[in-house]
């Protein structure tokens, strides 16, 4: 038989002596309903909004500020040149509950804003806590912070826990019930939930790779304060997550929904609904319970990936949503013997804290927004403002003692936090500003909110808490006396002589004794007898238990002196067990490091064998193009090989024509000369005219025969007997010269007259140059540069076939004539020929077979060009007609 404990009977009053009662319907609220009105003479108590300014750190310490601290209540805004309100220089000043300049820390924020909150929350009142402010001005890391450095949140989550650490409920022993209440789970079906989910997390976690964009919470740093709270209750958290996007509510913990029209993962939108205590909650939303700081993360870091952030020109990641991040908190006390939780659910106690980062007010101008991002701030900006119009009211109504209807359902937002703003608890707000100039009209703004807002006084909620009549340390009785129970079994004792309560009796039962006169000795006699008997029991008694009080004694003082012994045991093990902790923790600090180095290597490999794959495949694809290019080649090879033959073949013709061409220009040459040497005698035999034909210009035409020439005005030659061939030709008269006249020596050097016409020459960067001691360089010949000189070149250059160029120098003589005159008279032609050494040999052009009657016919044609308009010489005509009766 299992030995059994007296109960100490509970100080049950007679309305709740049924306190096991079954459990029935849904939980409860933990307070009465709210009368709807409240009479206006009423003793309410009520509580301005506490509203905080946080100014954002400076990016750089040289840029300008527009906000300065003046105490720890009162800041001073100070308009810049950039904005409207320079022109009128005032400064403006605001007063909030606290302010936290630039150099404030984390902790200290929570301290003053975070930590009241989680007092209120284990006592089972609700909590609003809001982010306020521009975007950019740092709201998120207020709320969130880093993980070495954590928010407001991660803080509430870790002082939470560090408080109810050893008091939570086994999990699933209370669910959510749909209806913004919980439900109390039979102990056999809480086991077999929880069983559900360990085979499902050993599941998840062979099949699930680690998540790389999880941050590593092993680096985090935790809060390590801790608060009181009641021990004679249990405590289970539930942690809900929800978003606002474009006045839609989404829950962020919700595995999306493929969308049937565009088939990708969808959110599906949340409804509001009001309870049976007119309390507004998100049907619908998941609430996860969480047993430990870093599920509760690890869920948030959950929803966090389906938060709407998107970049734009003033915030890389600007929060395109209101987030809701939600803790509830479910206390239910232990029965009167504070071995387990009550089972009767109108007993629970339930109390939230609502952390609501605020999406930032935004301009269209600044931001730059367009399409999507520019629809999102119009929605962020209607919300807000719908806030700002209901803390307006709100004040109007109180100061003023109206009635106006507050507009809590213009904005998802206000309508989901009417309670707070109806008394149903605390309300705090943490007003986030960026100290930089070009934020000062919004800042403004802003900060006129603000004050607004601390004007509102909420009603201060007033729990109802029913007295139970439990024993107060009942759980913690119940752990001594199941631990000296323990150790008395340990030493041998039966649990049944412990648990045998001593019955203190001074004899029997009080005899049937009625004394009806005075004479009944008897009676008394008896009555006499019983209290001897009942005096001596009790001496005996007395004596019992001097002696049990002596043992006791002794026995106390010896284990004061065990414990005395076991204390410095205790105190020696604790410090090596912290030094066992500390190596513990460096170990795993060194594994956290070990395992990050291992993916980052991991990584690596990845990426190199990635890369290892695309250098194989480009590899490939090189030599396929290597393989085709060297096949091109080879059919190119052979292409030109056999035209190159061709082409051979073709020269080898071309060269034998020119042979043959060439024995016929040598004969035709040949029979020239004889001709021009014909034509000389006869010029220079026949008489002169009186008229200088050497500023006319005159212009043969072409005929071989040399019969004809044109008649413009000039008298006919007579036939010479010397050459019966040049009897019937009529040729006009030339300048007579002197062609052996040679000035004297004694004179100096000649003077020579160096032509070169503009167009058609382009400068030489050769190193043979003409060298030349007195020259004179002209472009357009004229008449009076002739008679100045001695000596005349004239310098053409030709384009070959292959793009090389040729220079000549064509030279001869001024000579004077018998009629005045001066007469050029060529002599000599030098041929520059440009050649790369490198250019492979080439077939001779027909110019080069050409005698120098031909070349002197070239030279007669281009100077008579390049005089432009005076006459031409004899000798030049002469070439001329030599040139024109070659063809």
């Amino acid at each position: 038989m299992r030995p059994t404990r007296a109960k100490t009977p509970a100080r049950t009053p007679g309305g709740l002596g049924g306190l096991r009662t079954p459990l029935m319907g849904r939980t409860p609220a933990r307070t009465p309903v709210r009368s709807a009105v409240r009479p206006r003479n009423a003793n309410v108590h009520k509580d301005p909004v506490e509203v905080y300014c946080r100014i954002r750190p400076r990016e750089e310490k040289e840029e300008e500020s527009c906000i300065k601290v003046l105490t720890d209540t009162a800041i001073q805004l100070t308009p810049p040149q950039s904005s409207r309100a320079y022109s009128t220089g005032k400064e403006s000043q605001y007063s909030f509950k606290g302010i936290f300049d630039e150099n404030v820390t984390q902790p200290e924020v929570f301290q003053r804003v975070g930590l009241p909150l989680v007092e209120d929350l284990v006592k089972g009142h609700d909590g609003l806590l809001f982010t306020y402010g521009v975007t950019g001005s740092g709201k998120t890391h207020t709320m969130q912070g880093t993980l070495q450095d954590g928010g407001i949140m991660n803080r509430v989550i870790d002082v939470l826990f560090n408080t109810v650490k050893d008091l939570q409920t086994k999990k699933f022993c209370l669910v959510p019930d749909k209806s913004n209440g919980f439900e109390l789970v039979s102990d056999v079906d809480a086991a077999q939930s929880r069983q559900n989910e360990m085979i499902s997390n050993l599941k998840n976690s062979k099949n699930r790779r680690q998540n790389q964009s999880d941050p590593n919470l092993s680096e985090r740093v935790p809060e390590s304060l801790t608060l009181s709270v009641d021990d004679d209750a249990q405590y289970c958290i539930f942690i809900s997550y929800v978003e606002v996007y474009n006045n839609y509510i989404y829950d962020l913990l919700e595995t999306p929904q493929l969308d049937i029209v565009t088939g990708k993962p969808k959110l599906q939108s949340k409804n509001l609904r009001e309870d049976s205590y007119r309390k507004m909650y998100v049907h619908g939303a998941t609430e996860v319970e969480v047993k430990t700081p870093e599920e509760a993360l690890q869920t948030f870091f959950r929803g966090q990936k389906q938060r709407r952030v998107a970049q734009t020109v003033l915030n890389l990641q600007s929060s395109r949503s209101h987030s809701i991040f939600n803790i509830r908190v479910v206390s239910v006390p232990y029965d009167p013997h504070g071995e387990d939780i009550m089972t009767d659910p109108s007993v629970m106690t339930i109390s939230q804290l609502a952390l609501v980062d605020l999406a930032g007010s935004e301009r269209a101008s600044r931001t730059g927004n367009v399409g999507d991002r520019l629809q999102e701030a119009n929605k962020i900006n209607q919300s807000l403002m719908t806030l700002r119009t209901c803390i307006e009211i709100l004040r109007e109504n109180q100061q003023t003692g109206g009635s106006k209807m507050v507009p809590y359902r213009d904005s998802r937002v206000t309508h989901l936090f009417r309670n707070f703003f109806e008394g149903e608890g605390k309300v705090k707000m943490v007003v986030c500003v960026n100290p930089r100039s070009t934020d000062f009209d919004e800042n403004v703004n802003v900060m006129k909110f603000a004050e607004l807002t601390q004007e509102v006084q909420i009603e201060r909620p007033q729990t109802v808490r029913f007295d139970l009549g439990l024993t107060p340390g009942r759980r913690r009785g119940n752990e001594i006396f199941k631990e000296a129970r323990r150790r008395i079994e340990l030493g041998g004792t039966p649990a049944t002589e412990v648990d045998a309560a001593l019955i203190y009796s001074l004899g029997p039962d009080w005899p049937l004794l009625e004394l009806n006169q005075c004479d009944q000795e008897e009676v008394i006699d008896k009555l006499k007898s019983f209290l001897e008997k009942r005096i001596a029991v009790r001496k005996q008694l007395n004596e019992d238990h001097a002696k049990s009080t002596a043992e006791f004694r002794n026995s106390l003082v010896k284990r004061e002196q065990d414990y005395i012994l076991l204390r410095e045991e205790y105190k020696s093990v604790k410090q090596q067990l912290e030094a066992e902790r500390q190596r513990v923790r460096q170990l795993e600090k060194r594994l956290a490091n070990a395992e990050s180095a291992n993916r980052s290597l991991n990584e690596k490999v990845n990426m190199y064998a990635d890369m290892n794959i695309l250098f194989e495949n480009e590899l490939d694809e090189k030599e396929l193009l290597l393989n085709a290019e060297q096949k091109e080649r080879i059919r190119t090879r052979q292409k030109y090989k056999q035209r190159l033959m061709t082409e051979k073949e073709k020269s080898n013709y071309e060269l034998k024509r020119l042979r043959e061409e060439r024995g016929s220009q040598k004969e035709k040459q040949a029979l020239m000369m004889e001709k021009i040497n014909e034509l000389n005698k006869i010029a220079y035999s026949s008489e002169g005219s009186k008229e200088n034909v050497e500023n006319r210009a005159v212009r043969n035409t072409s005929d071989p025969n040399l019969s004809r020439a044109a008649d413009r005005g000039r008298s006919s030659m007579k036939a010479s007997s010397s050459d019966p061939r040049l009897s019937s030709v009529t040729r006009s008269s030339v300048a007579v010269s002197n062609t052996r006249h040679r000035r004297s020596r004694s004179a100096g050097a000649d003077t020579w007259l160096d032509h070169r016409p503009a167009l058609g020459t382009v400068p030489l960067d050769t190193v043979l140059q003409p060298v030349l001691k007195k020259r004179k360089s002209v472009t357009k010949l004229e008449e009076k540069d002739i008679a100045n000189s001695d000596k005349y070149i004239l310098t053409t250059q030709n384009q070959l076939e292959e793009g090389e160029m040729e220079t000549r120098l064509y030279k001869g003589d001024v000579l004077p004539t018998v009629s005045g005159g001066r007469q050029v008279v060529f002599n000599d032609v030098e041929v520059l020929h440009q050649e790369s050494p490198e250019k492979s040999p080439r077939k001779r052009s027909y110019e080069e077979f050409r005698g120098i009657s031909a070349r002197i016919a070239d030279l007669q044609e281009r100077c008579g060009q390049a005089i432009e308009g005076h006459p031409t010489t004899p000798a030049i005509t002469r070439s001329k007609a030599s040139k024109r009766s070659r063809f």
